[in-house]
């Protein structure tokens, strides 16, 4: 064994007694290679062996109780079921025992050996149904389940146990002593022997909420660290004048909500700190308008401003948004399409543009900008963590605006981002109706036809959305859909999938913008950003398919601008309490809730994915409480004076390294 001082998690767990060749196969598979990864690896359950007063057991119920043979076992064959059976004395009263497929038990069990059994009992004719019968003192009263492939659980405890009796291994504390106290929570080596050596079931709910609490900590350690270590920069110059004039220009007024997300940003720019922001709002909530006005700010501070899009089509309409809306901007696309690139990329690096919007090229090496003040990105969580930071590594401050319209609960974004660092934008233009939801299965489609040519003949335009470019689901794909409506409708009929080229996908989302009273049936690459104001209908078809949120950012593609719109949900399957939220409301941050609790939170914070997040404990949605009360406390150990200097921090302080470096 080697010293004390080394760590728990160096420690490999060929050096453990017991544990051989075999044994470290399996581990192996399993992704357990030190002591560290069995003590991670906690039990997926437990099974209950509390000796249970056979005066108190109740008809047909399981228990287990502590036993003495009384007969020799015998053994049945009933067809193909063998039955062992014999009488046991519990408590002083005689009971039969019967126990199925157990043969080996026959010569095993003797009359006088005391057990453990554990089964179902039946009151009225004195009988237990065995489910498990074991030999006493082998059994701890609540028993680990592991669920390793190869691998005893009895085995596996008593090499835990072997672990955390060894005193040449330490487990260093990380929480602060005064937490632990606060919340009357275990440390962390007893912790861990609560959890794999339970002596009572509130063992082990003790010792998962102290786990819980430590990952909200070190979770809450990684963003709060990384957002006080954004670097100084002194308050951007903007012209206050020339952004208010441009507001004054813009042809409808800004909403409230609106308002409030602009001075949000515009207090960022005063910092004497380079901030970041999110800024999320349910679809055609007038997001882009926003950090629009956020870049010009930095443009009359003299700063470059990059704008990254998901897609390329997405991005050409955000290129034609700022040349329609503010034409004097010295605006740049760049994608992987843009001709003439090398000349693109000069021009940046000169500074002869003032906003260059794009997709992943913008990350490319060879882009250089002169006074990059200011990164946009759109749809953020579609987008890798790594491609995220690249582009902000350009930045020479490093302010950032996050731009979402895939609502995030508020408790949740402001866990993620600070509470002060989250602008929500509710309120729609006051000239924008509610979109109207209708739910149609399969047999029912004749009011979608009837929509559809109401639509075409008032000149607007139609979506089709489909899941798939083909699928064996019959009506589920772009081939069977497009001949049912180019045989019902003489009108233009546009297709748009991912798997057509760029300029392809770009020539024909033109044509059907330009051509009043035409169809565009597409796959969900419409999803985001897609902006036709005199789009008024949507039909989406296999609808069972996606979650809520995806399907309401597929209505958010029409319903922008004063028309009346409609949305046709379409089900092959039942799905109709699901379906009739939609149906019912057009808040996104309500079907967002809906969505977390039934389908998860997915990885909104970008973290898991980085590969240094894995929650064992914690859940985003269920723990909520236990992430603020975290989020509180590391704020006020981070604003101790004497934080980074007292020696009761120091394991914490290590621990907080590989935070930082994730």
């Amino acid at each position: 064994m080697k010293k004390q001082k080394e760590r728990l998690m160096e420690i490999r767990l060929e050096t453990i007694k017991g544990v051989g060749d075999k044994l470290i196969r399996y581990f192996r598979r399993a992704g357990i290679w030190s002591t560290y990864d069995l003590l991670l690896h906690v039990p997926k359950g437990y099974e209950d062996f509390t000796i249970t007063s056979l005066e108190r057991a109740q008809d047909n119920t399981t228990i287990t109780v502590l036993a003495t043979v009384k007969t020799p076992l015998e053994n049945q064959r009933l067809r193909r079921v063998e039955r062992q059976q014999f009488q046991a004395e519990v408590m002083g009263k005689t009971v039969d025992v019967v126990i199925f497929n157990r043969a080996y038990l026959v010569k095993q069990l003797k009359p006088g050996d005391d057990i453990i059994i554990k089964g179902v009992y039946h009151l009225y004719r004195k009988q237990l149904v065995a489910a498990t019968i074991k030999m006493a003192g082998k059994v701890p009263a609540i028993k680990p389940v592991y669920g390793i492939e190869g691998v005893y659980d009895q085995t596996v405890s008593k090499i835990v146990k072997t672990i955390l009796d060894e005193q040449q291994v330490t487990i260093h504390e990380t929480i602060p002593v005064e937490f632990l106290k606060a919340y009357q929570m275990p440390d962390r080596t007893r912790a861990f022997v609560m959890i794999h050596l339970p002596e009572r079931f509130d063992d082990i709910r003790q010792a998962r909420r102290r786990f819980k609490y430590e990952e909200a900590f070190y979770l809450q350690l990684k963003l709060q660290t990384g957002l006080a270590a954004q670097p100084a920069r002194p308050p951007k110059p903007y012209d206050l004048a020339v952004v208010k004039q441009i507001i004054t220009g813009l042809p409808y007024e800004l909403t409230d909500d609106q308002k409030q997300a602009v001075n949000d940003l515009f207090r960022d720019f005063k910092n004497g700190q380079a901030g970041f922001r999110l800024i999320q709002g349910d679809v055609g909530s007038g997001k882009t308008m926003v950090a629009a006005l956020g870049a010009l700010a930095c443009v009359t501070a003299g700063e470059q401003v990059a704008f990254m899009a998901p897609t390329e089509l997405l991005a050409i309409q955000h290129a034609r948004f700022f040349h329609a809306q503010f034409p004097l901007l010295r605006t740049a696309l760049l994608t992987r399409k843009t001709k003439d690139k090398p000349l693109v990329k000069t021009h940046i690096r000169q500074q002869q543009y003032d906003l260059v919007i794009g997709t992943h090229a913008m990350i490319e090496q060879d882009v250089v900008f002169n006074r990059l003040g200011l990164v946009i990105i759109d749809e953020q969580h579609k987008f890798g963590v790594n491609t995220r930071d690249e582009l902000v590594k350009k930045a020479w401050a490093k302010d950032v605006i996050y731009l979402t319209a895939t609502p995030i609960p508020r408790t949740l974004a402001m866990i993620a981002f600070g509470e002060s660092n989250v602008s929500i934008i509710h309120e729609k233009p006051k000239n924008r109706q509610p979109i109207k939801t209708h739910y149609l299965t399969r047999n029912q489609i004749e009011p979608l036809y009837q929509a559809i040519q109401e639509t075409l003949v008032q000149k607007q335009h139609v979506y089709l959305v489909v899941p798939a470019i083909t699928s064996l689901e019959r009506g589920d794909n772009i081939d069977t859909v497009y001949q049912d409506i180019k045989d019902r409708f003489d009108a233009p009929l546009f297709v748009l999938h991912g798997q057509l080229k760029e300029d392809e996908k770009e020539t024909r989302m033109k044509a059907f913008v330009d051509t009043p009273g035409s169809i565009l049936l597409a796959t969900t690459m419409i999803e985001v950003g897609i902006d036709v104001p005199t789009a008024t209908l949507i039909a989406i078809y296999g609808a069972e398919h996606f979650g809520l949120s995806q399907l309401h950012q597929l209505r958010g593609r029409v319903g922008r601008s004063h028309l009346p719109s409609r949305c046709f949900l379409i089900a092959t399957q039942e799905d109709v309490e699901r379906l009739e939220l939609l149906v019912k409301t057009n808040d996104g941050f309500v079907l967002s809730e809906y969505d977390l609790m039934a389908r998860g939170p997915g990885d909104f914070l970008g973290l898991e994915q980085s590969g240094h997040f894995r929650f064992r404990f914690l859940d985003l949605i269920s723990d909520q409480p236990v992430l603020m009360e975290a989020q509180k406390n590391v704020r006020d150990l981070l604003a101790q004076p004497a934080f980074k200097k007292n020696p009761d921090y120091r394991y914490l302080h290590r621990h907080m390294k590989s935070i930082i470096r994730m």
